[in-house]
């Protein structure tokens, strides 16, 4: 995979190998209301080949224009979270603890974006805001030194 490049107008706004951050940085140039009040352009490259150009629409972010890379989605986000939360020292079971508290019944936070043949759901924005605000409100439950 070459490097991904975003210009906004001329400026070079993210050079990167990672795709979900050329995405990101995709998405946040085609909103860029200044450019787009004057009529100006975002661009982006992987290597020396144009992947797309369009002109800005303020407040209107576009998905990754390149169809054969993977779009980050809801799974992803769940799977960062998941990620960072591990490294905050919560394990499955502490996070499937919180949500029972706060009210989501699982026996299985891991287990609860399977589906029964073995594959991956996609997370709702509701679940990943629930799970959340059932850790943040166990970590405020927490006695603090």
């Amino acid at each position: 995979m070459g490097e991904f490049r975003i210009y906004l107008d001329d400026e070079l706004q993210c050079a990167t190998t990672s795709p979900v951050l050329a995405q990101a940085a995709w998405n946040r140039a085609s909103r860029d209301g200044r450019v787009a009040e004057k009529g100006g352009s975002v661009r982006a490259y992987e290597g020396e080949v144009t992947v797309a150009e369009m002109r800005p629409e303020p407040r209107v972010g576009h998905p990754w224009p390149d169809g054969r890379d993977h779009q980050a989605d809801l799974r992803d986000v769940w799977d960062s979270l998941i990620r960072v939360l591990k490294q905050q020292g919560l394990d499955d079971q502490a996070l499937a603890g919180a949500l029972n508290r706060f009210g989501l019944t699982t026996t299985s936070v891991e287990a609860s974006v399977q589906d029964e043949l073995g594959g991956r759901t996609v997370p709702s924005a509701a679940e990943l805001v629930v799970l959340l605000e059932a850790v943040y409100q166990d970590r405020q439950r927490e006695p603090q030194m």
